[in-house]
């Protein structure tokens, strides 16, 4: 069994380096991923399917930006700062609720922004303890990034909400700055050593160099030829540079030798002007694998012998 996880650069409308990897393997594969996903979400489903995963199994991770970031909330904190219209109106569902209202698992609450060191650290901290989790279990695994983790991606939340990280193709001299004094602090130095970089995808060759740290991203604006299927107003990468993405960094083949990349070319060219559902108030707490794979593009996928 393969289990992948990831935000919405890992489950979108249109078939990701996921679903073209299933394609191409012809291995049943279970997708934890979700639009909106935070980078602590691959740790905590781990943790709470520790027991479903074996040695036998591969586990592949795309990381999210480490600034989007979560905290376990309960009902007294909420309660007690006024704060109950930040979250979703699902009768206090959050990621992880049962019974207890307000009691899971959420995004950072806006009036308690995280730095940009925290960010960093608390993301590779993540990385580190999923890979010790990992370890335990003894299955094959594979970890990428969605986007340099150095990247300062955090959005702003006011006077709206806006994205950062659809806007940002490099990292900044500045990002460089405050990075070196990061890595400067002693555990953080350690932390970074302590990591198994080989497990990477595009692993850096000097842990010290910050744009030595590619993502999904950086991959796909690389090339004009992806751009050329950018969606009319969706940011997220064309399903071609997700499929040249499964094959050549995940699978290690040539991606212009894929039996399948007329296939995601064409996808890619219907995919321009397909309709992106608005965000629900179930979505931003969403537990689930199910596919949000656009029905037709789906059909189209399953012509293929492979999924």
């Amino acid at each position: 069994m393969i289990y992948v996880f990831g935000c919405s650069m890992t489950n979108w409308y249109w078939p990701t380096w996921a679903d073209w990897l299933q394609v191409y393997t012809n291995q049943p594969m279970i997708n934890l991923a979700f639009k909106g996903y935070c980078h602590s979400h691959p740790y905590w489903q781990l943790m709470e399917n520790r027991n479903k995963i074996t040695k036998d199994d591969q586990v592949h991770i795309m990381w999210t930006h480490p600034f989007r970031q979560t905290f376990w909330y309960d009902q007294e904190w909420v309660e007690k700062y006024q704060c109950h219209n930040f979250f979703p109106q699902t009768d206090g569902k959050l990621w992880f609720t049962e019974d207890t209202p307000f009691l899971g698992m959420y995004r950072v609450h806006p009036d308690h922004d995280i730095s940009f060191t925290h960010g960093i650290i608390s993301g590779f901290e993540t990385i580190h303890n999923t890979q010790l989790l990992l370890d335990t279990i003894g299955c094959d695994y594979t970890m990428a990034f969605v986007q340099n983790p150095w990247i300062d991606a955090r959005p702003t939340y006011k006077p709206s909400f806006t994205t950062k990280w659809d806007k940002i193709d490099y990292v900044s001299d500045l990002e460089i700055e405050k990075s070196a004094q990061t890595m400067s602090l002693r555990p953080v130095t350690q932390l970074l050593k302590n990591i198994k970089w080989n497990k990477f995808i595009d692993q850096p060759n000097s842990i010290s160099n910050i744009e030595q740290y590619p993502g999904m991203w950086e991959y796909y604006v690389s090339k004009k030829e992806y751009i050329l299927y950018k969606h009319d107003y969706d940011q997220h990468p064309c399903s071609l540079a997700h499929h040249d993405y499964a094959v050549e960094k995940v699978l290690g083949m040539n991606p212009k030798n894929g039996k399948h990349r007329d296939l995601a070319k064409q996808i890619s060219y219907d995919a321009i002007s397909l309709p992106i559902p608005e965000f629900t108030q179930n979505d931003y707490v969403a537990d689930t694998n199910d596919s949000i794979l656009n029905s037709k593009l789906k059909e189209m996928l399953s012509r293929t012998e492979n999924f």
